[in-house]
């Protein structure tokens, strides 16, 4: 059974009061909402860019590294692999909106003979770094797609909330005492007229 709220005039007021708070906010999440939806929108084309950009990059990285392994072959690549450092630094930086990665002290030299070794080699490590700044890039955007994803579903959430819980039960009480206040004033019409036909 439902909480009945007590039937006098100044409930009806404060439920009155409370169906316009409720569809304010109703309004204020949907504009939010709304934005944020236009917020995403704004992302796609980017992220889709970055996705074609990184994905033939790494076809040319490949193609790069292929070549080289057959010019120098595989064992000298995997020795020269095993000298480079292997350590970057990766800090969080905020990026007004949301918080980004800024990744430095990645090796920016070789450590090998450039004389000695494919030339194909320094091209795919050389495109491997700029690969790596728009994968951060990448992944930052992905990750604020995702979470503005997420907040316009709880957003949704809420105003589904309000429309088909809490506006309908305030309504619903509202109803209920007005019901009990019209039934009261017939209970007291009825009463003077029996007193006043009994006098």
């Amino acid at each position: 059974m439902a909480f009945r709220p007590p039937p006098s005039r100044l409930e009806l007021i404060r439920l009155r009061r409370q169906l316009v708070l409720f569809q304010r906010m109703k309004k204020t999440l949907e504009d939010a909402r709304n934005s944020t939806i236009q917020r995403i929108r704004a992302l796609i084309p980017d992220l889709e860019r970055l996705r074609r950009e990184i994905a033939d990059g790494f076809v040319e990285v490949a193609t790069n590294f292929k070549i080289a392994i057959a010019k120098t072959g595989i064992d000298r690549v995997e020795n020269i692999a095993e000298l480079t450092p292997k350590t970057v630094k990766v800090e969080l930086v905020n990026r007004g909106t949301h918080t980004g990665l800024e990744v430095s002290n990645y090796v920016t030299y070789p450590t090998y003979s450039l004389a000695t070794e494919a030339a194909e080699l320094d091209v795919a490590l050389v495109k491997m770094r700029e690969l790596l700044k728009k994968l951060v890039e990448f992944a930052e955007k992905e990750t604020l797609f995702y979470t503005l994803l997420r907040r316009v579903r709880e957003y949704q959430r809420m105003i589904n909330s309000i429309d088909y819980v809490i506006i309908p039960r305030i309504r619903e009480n509202m109803q209920y005492i007005r019901l009990a206040l019209e039934e009261g004033e017939r209970e007291e019409f009825i009463r003077r007229k029996i007193i006043t036909s009994r006098i």
